[in-house]
């Protein structure tokens, strides 16, 4: 229902009534303060006046008859300013003797005198000579004076209520404004929540209020139990169809999957390097340190290839049977596949003294290159054969076997920056496009793909490759950046999808560079897909991004190979539009009961956050089938082009 916008708001309401309260109460004060100031004046005036006309009376009763002295007298009475008119009135009733003073100068306004009149009593008193009544003395005092001091007493009043009524104001204003703050902090919860983005709130120490928050902070944690839930449900799931149980790595069928994909030919070729890794006689091992200690040895080789992966995007470890490892490592330079061999057996020099081995070495290492269009197979084998070389040798060798060159291997970091820098500004960037569609074929959105064509003595590179080593040098907001600016200028109409590393989100230039190419093309809407590896560490960042991005009319994704479920749970409290399924996880799966199972726990999850799936490069008929049967929102893959 829309909410309108046109009435005052609780916050406005409280703020007009608190100053319709301190307006209402300077002017009772001030009306209260002025009609007893006045009341007061009149009574003197009444008492003034009648004192003169005593006294007056007295005088002229004691005085023989003398109409020039008397009238001398009354003169003088009126010469003193305090009396504005003087009457002696026979006891007829006739105005015998009748003096006025000229109404005096004053900086009263009239307005004020009109409003405030003064009519006090005048004073009466009886006149006899030689004993018989000679008629009375009439006295009319001057208020001028007294409308002097009631303004002057106006004015004072007012200032001094003002500046009461000011700081009632300020007072009133700042609790106010801490009411609002709490209010506007309520409001936005609800409004997340409506958005299907929930996180919890501070309680605020207004009852009402804090009842309200509470309520919805009670509703966001029985959520996040049953995301959890599900999450732990969709861990055993996956467990069970994708992981090794005793290191937590990919199993093989899914090493293999990932391996004859990488290596089917396709329109950006890929190389890089294949690391076979060996435990040495893991039968001695076992019955000399046991069962426990001998599965914490294999836990801590497979975390610390787990840890090269986490850092490096597309890189796969998984471990191939009892003591042999594998890690896919694709767009690694040979100089960087030999430093990351040293690295490793650097690392497992330490195990004896972590209390992991026996014996100062734990096994040997292989690295064999590979490109697209290989066959898995060949790569194995000779890795294998590589690997049994290194046995030949001591604990903790490595060997490289470097069957063709690589396109990139003279390349060192500094050319590459420098090759980066160069493709950022030269235009040689473009993007392929792909449909992203609906289960009834209708296209949605389209999805583009970075790629530099050949150009000269440098070969086509691929996003991965491009991406990979901008990772490595820090560059990959750069890239990101002229992606984005590479589609809002030259990409096809309607919505529009491109990826960002979450690396990028860690420099402070690359959201107000994002927000300044949308504002430049207002009328372009980006999703923006982010792929998981990483995007944990950049949590905080990412979130704002989201925000960002969204009150914009943009859309933000993450992509996910299934590995870290607890990452998608807390995908609500960034309010993302859809999860993008790596083809890791749909490969097959028409006849995968175990896969079909883990993308319909995640469609579930996903529907409790309001947020769609999309299955990424689908490439079987009947893969295609079974994901719409499932109720996958949209595709994309040759198969649904």
């Amino acid at each position: 229902m829309a909410v309108s916008t046109t009435k005052f708001s609780l916050t406005q309401r409280l703020s007009t009534l608190l100053l319709m309260v301190v307006a209402l109460s300077i002017g009772g004060a001030l009306i209260a303060n002025l009609l007893s100031a006045r009341h007061y004046l009149v009574q003197q005036l009444g008492m003034q006046s009648s004192d003169t006309a005593q006294a007056l009376a007295l005088t002229l009763s004691q005085r023989p008859a003398d109409r020039a002295l008397d009238l001398a007298m009354l003169k003088a009475a009126v010469g003193r300013g305090d009396v504005a008119e003087v009457r002696w009135e026979s006891p007829a009733g006739h105005a015998a003797i009748r003096l006025r003073m000229p109404a005096p100068l004053s900086d009263v306004p009239p307005w004020f005198v009109g409003l405030l009149p003064l009519a006090p009593a005048p004073g009466i008193a009886p006149v006899r000579r030689d004993g018989e009544p000679a008629g009375r003395i009439v006295v009319f005092a001057e208020p001028a004076l007294a409308y002097l001091t009631l303004w002057q007493s106006a004015l004072q009043t007012v200032l001094w209520l003002c500046v009461i009524g000011l700081s009632a104001a300020l007072l009133g204003a700042f609790d106010i404004r801490r009411l609002r703050r709490q209010l506007l902090a309520v409001v936005g919860q609800a409004r997340a929540i409506s958005e299907q983005r929930f996180y919890k709130l501070p309680v605020p120490g207004i009852p009402e209020l804090a009842e309200v928050a509470y309520a919805m902070n009670q509703m966001v944690d029985r959520l996040q139990l049953y995301l959890d839930g599900l999450r732990d449900e969709l861990d055993r799931t996956r467990l069970a169809v994708l992981t090794d149980s005793s290191t937590g790595l990919p199993n093989r069928e899914a090493f293999d999957q990932a391996f004859t994909r990488l290596l089917m030919p396709q329109d950006d070729p890929v190389s890089g390097f294949l690391l076979l890794a060996r435990v040495a006689n893991l039968a001695e091992l076992n019955q000399r340190l046991g069962a426990r200690r001998t599965d914490a040895l294999l836990k801590r080789v497979a975390d610390d290839l787990l840890a090269h992966c986490q850092a490096n995007r597309g890189w796969m470890a998984t471990r191939l049977r009892g003591a042999d490892f594998a890690m896919l490592c694709p767009e690694l330079a040979s100089d960087s596949a030999k430093q990351l061999a040293g690295e490793l057996c650097a690392a497992w020099d330490i195990y004896q003294d972590m209390g992991l081995t026996d014996r100062p070495g734990v096994g040997h290492i292989a690295l064999t290159d590979f490109h697209s269009g290989d066959a898995s197979d060949e790569v194995l084998r000779r890795a294998s054969l590589t690997l049994t070389q290194a046995e030949t040798g001591a604990l903790n060798r490595w060997q490289v076997d470097l069957g063709d060159p690589l396109p990139d291997a003279t390349v060192n970091d500094h050319d590459w920056k420098q090759l980066l820098d160069l493709v950022c500004c030269d235009g040689s960037l473009q993007l392929r496009w792909y449909p992203v569609c609906h289960p009834d074929g209708g296209v949605l959105w389209q999805e583009g793909m970075l790629f530099r064509p050949a150009r000269g003595e440098l070969s086509q590179m691929s996003a991965l490759r491009l991406v990979a080593h901008a990772l490595r040098l820090g560059l990959a907001h750069k890239i990101d950046l002229l992606t984005l600016e590479l589609a809002l200028t030259l990409g096809p109409r309607g919505r529009l999808a491109i990826n960002f590393s979450p690396a990028s989100l860690a420099h402070d230039d690359f959201l107000p560079g994002v927000l300044a190419q949308l504002q430049v093309h207002p009328t372009r809407r980006i999703n923006f897909e982010f792929h998981e590896t990483g995007l944990d560490e950049q949590w905080d960042s990412f979130v704002n991004f989201c925000q960002a991005v969204r009150s914009a009319g943009h859309q933000v994704a993450v992509e996910i190979q299934g590995h870290d479920l607890g990452l998608v749970a807390r995908t609500h409290e960034a309010g993302i539009a859809y999860l993008v399924l790596d083809h890791a996880l749909t490969q097959g799966i028409h006849a995968d009961e175990g896969r079909a199972a883990l993308v319909r726990g995640l469609l579930q999850m996903a529907s409790l956050m309001a947020m769609e799936i999309e299955a990424k490069g689908v490439t079987a008929r009947e893969d295609l089938e079974a994901l719409v049967a499932l109720g996958v929102h949209c595709l994309t893959g040759p198969a649904v082009r």
